[in-house]
């Protein structure tokens, strides 16, 4: 299966028409503390990719949106309305005081898409609202492997190459990474001519394929 379908090399990728379709949670990406320009401050963001697995591309991958949110669950976040949406119902009091974000890939959703302008007139297509998949309705299955990039995991720095370009620069923008960066830079220097084991299929090794029950909060 593929892990994401290129959309580069100067092809034009027709524009995904308004409406409602059922999607997959395929990635969580952890972007880090970000700086915020406009309003002068840095707050962690978290990156949402869903596949739809019913709009296939000419390569006959599916088409896939994605979504940027500050990671909190204050009653005026962006991330817990659109969560609250999805599951249909509102977080308890004990989930908001530990509510486990990985649980959400590979849950399945219908996501309305709308049309959003450029300043230059051209239109792009945009996540609108995340909701709960109506009852009885059917998801195709999905083609990409469910992934979660966590830059707490110790390995971060070497798991990153499995993500997109543009969301491997947000992160790479972030006052995490860099931080990880420096503390990389050490350990290899206290490393250095040390043997090293060959190494194993490093892009296999880093999907992260959630089919066990962890013990963690239900979404």
């Amino acid at each position: 299966m593929s892990l994401f379908v290129s959309e580069g090399g100067g092809s034009t990728i027709p524009l995904l028409p308004e409406d409602s379709y059922p999607a997959i949670c395929c990635v969580l990406a952890d972007l880090g503390d970000q700086y915020n320009e406009k309003y002068d401050n840095m707050s962690h963001k978290v990156a949402i990719t869903w596949e739809l697995p019913g709009e296939l591309l000419e390569s006959g991958d599916s088409r896939k949106l994605t979504n940027v949110y500050t990671a909190s669950l204050n009653a005026k976040s962006n991330l817990r309305k659109d969560l609250i949406s999805w599951r249909g119902r509102d977080f308890t009091p004990e989930e908001l005081k530990n509510f486990d974000l990985r649980n959400i890939v590979g849950v399945p959703c219908l996501i309305q898409v709308i049309h959003k302008a450029r300043q230059d007139g051209s239109k792009w297509a945009s996540i609108g609202s995340i909701m709960k998949l109506p009852k009885g309705m059917k998801v195709p299955e999905g083609t990409v492997l469910p992934l979660i990039f966590d830059l707490d995991d110790p390995a971060a720095a070497e798991k990153i190459d499995v993500l997109p370009k543009w969301i491997q620069e947000r992160i790479m923008e972030s006052e995490t990474w860099k931080t990880l960066g420096d503390e990389k830079k050490n350990a290899e220097d206290e490393k250095a001519g040390e043997d090293t084991a060959p190494a194993e299929d490093e892009k296999q090794k880093f999907i992260e394929v959630l089919n066990e029950d962890d013990g963690s909060l239900p979404f």
